[in-house]
């Protein structure tokens, strides 16, 4: 079984010197007055576990005033029987050591094999306000399975990002070039003219002699081309290589920084390692360098060459045109329609060819949204799987439903960024798209432009849904909307009676976690904290804003089933919890000359007169409340 089985806290300002707690593997009850450090030790604990834990502001304030330059030793074991110390101190990362020998390990390796629950004062009410942190605690039993999923997820995000850039620059090269075919729109029909125009003494030879000029001309130009754009690939290919070669060769330079560590024979083998891979790659990248180069300087030679006859061929057409000067408008005019009707058709294939690779990237597009909704349904099954043992477990008390991808504030920020300054009243919009799209098929209504659909989900007319496709359509936002991951939402219901009916089925209705009392919530959530795993359950105040009743009728129930499973940590100013539960270690915590210490520890039986005391309102108090109630019986 999990568990922690001391915690020691040395040169504290708070703590007396050497303090140290020992704990049962079953239930421990840490009790006192206020102010005696009892929620301290929590935090302590937590700190010592969690390595993000100071990042709460609250979490380090309290290390800085009452450990400051002290140290926290917690010892705790494995399921497996294996025990680890962890050492904290303030600022610090923990340090963790198996026990015997010492040997050292990272805090993530020990996070893999030992994990607690720990809830500070008031979280157990939080956790039924605020849908992440009950989707955290169904997360508990799956908490490995969770993260690989979500870091899958984040991957897919950001190749649909990625992607997203890809598809709008195409679009804007596309756009870019179309503006420009709009000068060429009516070139064919100009030239058709053009040739029908022909002079009547222009014989029939003469102006197949000088359209075949003509479209030698065109080929020429196509050469010229195909040289600048070999050229061109294989200068971007060198770039490309050198470049290469002055991050392996900057990198090399910081590698010598290496000499200053003390690993020096293991941080050397990492180094002769990468030296030898990157001197490789750098030997082979020089080889293709120079071969490289020397290709570009035969391009260019012979490009040099395709020059010259080019000249020569374009000097004969001039001659050719030449004949013709009587005629020479027309020539001229019918050739510069002919240049003008190539452009055009170099245009038309180069969207051609963008729209091919726009197209292969769109279908890449589909095929990552796929994916990423694949792996949202793989998470929400697993989260299912858990609501349902919990929800068996519970037995209809309680009731927890999964809703796939329910908590939607991001997305509903996304649509409301996106549509500003669209001049739609979108606020009214916004929650019937949210309650009846998801963030993909949001997207592809846009994408397709599927107005109908657009209008019978958002309730508007068929104007303002174009409005909306108009405004969003290919726009970054609505790839952006694509990609988002909204987290299913958990909710939280206890049974409660109907009162005033008569029908028995109706007596038996649930309501929300978030629409009940502090109480009741508290009810609510404190059985499933119970249920979600068998990790060591930390817990500052469990009785918090329940009723003795409540506790005395069921709490005590599950605290004595849950403590034969998993160890169970309390801070408490309730004497039913160590009570009725028979907490196996109990502490009271005394704060006497500036220092809190242990005054007595030990079974019920050992710390009854301080139970009496503190948590009884005093000897007194208990005899008049115990002669009172057995008068009224």
């Amino acid at each position: 079984m999990k568990r922690i089985k001391s915690l020691s806290v040395k040169g504290s300002s708070f703590f007396e010197e050497n303090f140290s707690l020992s704990f049962s593997e079953k239930l421990n009850c840490l009790m006192g007055g206020r102010g005696t450090g009892k929620s301290t030790l929590l935090y302590f604990i937590q700190a010592a576990l969690n390595n993000e834990a100071e990042e709460d502001s609250n979490v380090s304030n309290i290390l800085k005033a009452n450990l400051l330059n002290g140290t926290i030793q917690l010892l705790v074991e494995d399921n497996e029987g294996k025990s680890y110390e962890v050492v904290k101190t303030f600022g610090d990362e923990p340090q963790v050591n198996t026990l015997p020998g010492k040997r050292n390990i990272s805090l993530e390796s020990l996070e893999d094999i030992f994990e607690c629950d720990i809830y500070p004062a008031l979280k157990i009410e939080r956790i039924g306000l605020s849908s992440k942190d009950r989707l955290d605690l169904i997360d508990k039993q799956i908490r490995a399975e969770v993260n690989t999923t979500k870091s899958e997820i984040k991957k897919l995000r950001i190749a649909l990002k990625q992607n997203a850039v890809s598809i709008r620059s195409e679009n804007a090269r596309v756009a870019q070039i179309k503006e420009q075919l709009l000068n060429f729109k009516t070139v064919e029909e100009d030239l058709k003219r053009q040739k029908e125009e022909k002079p009547d003494d222009i014989k029939q030879k003469e102006q197949e002699e000088f359209e075949k000029a003509d479209g030698n001309e065109k080929i020429r130009n196509s050469e010229k081309r195909y040289a600048a754009k070999v050229l061109e690939k294989l200068t971007e290919t060198k770039d490309s290589l050198q470049d290469v070669n002055e991050e392996i060769q900057s990198f090399l330079t910081i590698n010598s920084d290496a000499k200053s560590f003390i690993n020096k024979e293991i941080i050397g083998k990492i180094k002769t390692e990468l030296e030898e891979s990157l001197n490789k790659i750098l030997k082979e990248n020089s080889a293709n360098i120079k071969l490289i180069t020397q290709s570009i300087s035969k391009v260019e030679k012979i490009s040099g060459e395709l020059k010259n006859v080019h000249q020569t061929q374009q000097s004969e057409f001039v001659k050719l045109k030449q004949k013709f000067d009587k005629h020479k408008e027309y020539i001229n005019k019918y050739n510069q329609l002919s240049k003008k009707v190539e452009e055009k058709q170099i245009l038309e294939k180069e969207i051609g060819t963008l729209e091919t690779k726009r197209q292969k990237v769109k279908t890449q597009r589909v095929t990552l949204v796929k994916q990423l909704n694949d792996k949202k349904r793989e998470l929400f099954t697993l989260r299912k799987n858990i609501v349902n043992e919990l929800n068996t477990e519970l037995e209809g008390s309680i009731k927890i439903t999964l809703t796939f991808g329910g908590i939607t504030d991001e997305y509903e920020t996304h649509l409301r960024n996106a549509l500003k300054g669209s001049n739609l009243r979108y606020n009214a919009i916004i929650p019937y798209i949210v309650q009846n799209l998801s963030p993909d098929k949001f997207a592809a209504t846009i994408h397709e432009r599927d107005f109908e659909t657009l209008k019978n989900v958002a309730q508007i007319d068929e104007e303002r849904s174009n409005a909306i496709i108009d405004a969003l359509h290919e726009s970054e936002e609505i790839y952006e909307i694509e990609s988002l991951y909204s987290e299913d939402l958990p909710e939280f219901f206890l049974k409660v009676d109907a009162k005033g009916s008569k029908d028995k089925k109706a007596k038996e209705h649930y309501k929300k976690s978030d629409e009940l009392s502090t109480g009741q919530r508290c009810t609510t959530v404190l059985p499933i904290v119970f249920a979600v795993s068998d990790n060591p359950l930390l817990i500052d105040q469990p009785e918090d804003n329940l009723d003795n009743k409540y506790i005395t009728d069921a709490i005590h129930k599950i605290i004595r089933e849950q403590k034969e499973k998993r160890q169970l940590i309390f801070i408490t100013h309730n004497p039913n919890i160590p009570v009725l539960s028979d907490s196996e270690h109990n502490v009271f915590l005394n704060y006497d000359e500036k220092k809190s210490k242990i005054d007595v520890s030990g079974s019920i039986k050992n710390v009854k007169e301080n139970i009496l005391t503190l948590l009884e309102g005093g000897k007194e108090a208990f005899d008049t409340r115990k002669k009172l109630y057995g008068d009224n019986a």
